[in-house]
């Protein structure tokens, strides 16, 4: 049996395996769109910032946060599962 190049131990049974990948691809879904927000907004905020008026700075900063707070709520699902898990 072939160890894995990472750890120095034995690969992990396949249901293990399928399901670290199946959290791994819902996780990475779950980023996709806060994490394009994140960077969209602070894209436009370098760009447009010091012309736009306060009131639309803040919109993008409320987006920003949003989005934060969207990306904590996945993590801290995962984390509260695998502890349950545990």
């Amino acid at each position: 049996m072939s160890t894995s190049p990472y750890s120095g131990q034995s690969p992990e049974p396949k249901p293990l395996c399928d399901l670290k990948a199946r959290l791994l691809q819902t996780v990475g879904n779950e980023f996709l769109a806060p994490l394009e927000i994140v960077h969209q907004s602070t894209y436009l905020l370098a760009c447009f910032g010091n012309t736009w008026e306060i009131t639309t700075c803040i919109q993008h900063l409320h987006r920003i946060q949003e989005a934060v707070e969207q990306m904590n709520s996945v993590l801290e699902k995962c984390l509260e599962a695998e502890r349950k898990r545990d």
